[in-house]
């Protein structure tokens, strides 16, 4: 449970709110709304713009079907996101647009990054680009 502006709330509301989510077991988290949506945009948007993006980059093929026969696991769970509801999620990317921009730009950089790197078949530079990102599972 992430709770924001806390410093903004009245002492009773505090005490009822750490009361109440702790009580059912919540683990409860404090940080600002500027940063809470910053960071919201890098770990729950990014993963929606990316998975819709490679749904409909799969779809604009000649033939998806045939494409998505070799469909795995990996792109069965890339894809998952993809059936969130273009509803709220159009609203909600409208909502944190310049978070979200950012983020964008971020993972496009490492887009480009790991794209030169296979251009330029370096396969051991591939290797520590893809040992590094394994390690954000010891922070999760």
């Amino acid at each position: 449970m992430v709770l924001c502006d806390f410093d903004k709330t009245g002492q009773i509301h505090k005490e009822r709110a750490i009361g109440v989510f702790s009580h059912i077991g919540m683990k409860i988290v404090f940080m600002d709304a500027i940063a809470h949506d910053r960071h919201a945009a890098f770990i729950s948007h990014l993963p929606h713009a990316i998975s819709y993006a490679l749904a409909n980059s799969v779809m604009g093929q000649e033939d998806p079907k045939s494409i998505l026969l070799l469909a795995g696991g990996g792109f069965r769970d890339m894809s998952r996101i993809a059936k969130s509801s273009p509803q709220m999620w159009s609203q909600v990317f409208k909502q944190n647009r310049s978070n979200l921009l950012e983020s964008i730009e971020m993972f496009e950089k490492e887009l480009l990054k790991v794209k030169k790197i296979v251009e330029n078949e370096d396969w051991e530079e591939l290797y520590g680009w893809m040992q590094n990102a394994t390690t954000i599972h010891k922070i999760l």
